[in-house]
C-alpha cells in the first residue's frame, strides 16, 4: 500500500476501530452513502465529519450491474456491494477495504481487492 491509497471503510470499521485516525495516516478515508445510511449511533454518525471521510454516492444501478457482472449473490448486502463498486472505481488509488465481514472478504479476495480486518468476531 502506498501513501495516498484509498482506505475504504465498511460500517464495522467505523463502529469497531479503536482509532480511525491511525488509518488516515495510510491514505484518504472514504466510504459510500450506503455505509453512512447504516450509522444510527449518535457517536458513529459524527465520525465521517470529524475525520473528514469522503463519501461517494453509489447508485442502485451500479450495485445491480456489479452483482450481475461479478455473480454476487443477494447474500451480500447492497452496502457490501457498494464497497466493491467503490474499490473498483478507485483502482488507480490502490484501495484497501477495512471490514470484519467474512462474506464480503470472500468476494474481495475473489475479485483481487485488498482488504484488512479491523475486528472479526469469533463464533
Amino acid at each position: 500500500m502506498t501513501e495516498g491509497s484509498a482506505v475504504i471503510l465498511d460500517t464495522s470499521a467505523i463502529l469497531h476501530a479503536r482509532d480511525l485516525r491511525a488509518l488516515s495516516s495510510i491514505g484518504q478515508l472514504v466510504t459510500t452513502n450506503y455505509v453512512i445510511n447504516e450509522l444510527k449511533d449518535i457517536r458513529a454518525m459524527v465520525v465521517p465529519e470529524v475525520l473528514n471521510i469522503t463519501v461517494y454516492e453509489i447508485s442502485e444501478k451500479e450495485i445491480e450491474l456489479t452483482r450481475r457482472n461479478h455473480h454476487i449473490p443477494r447474500l451480500l448486502s447492497d452496502t457490501d456491494v457498494s464497497l466493491i463498486v467503490l474499490a473498483m472505481k478507485l483502482r488507480d488509488k490502490d484501495p484497501i477495504v477495512i471490514t470484519d465481514d467474512s462474506m464480503l472478504i470472500k468476494f474481495l479476495r475473489k475479485l483481487g481487492i485488498k482488504y484488512s480486518v479491523v475486528f472479526l468476531r469469533r463464533h
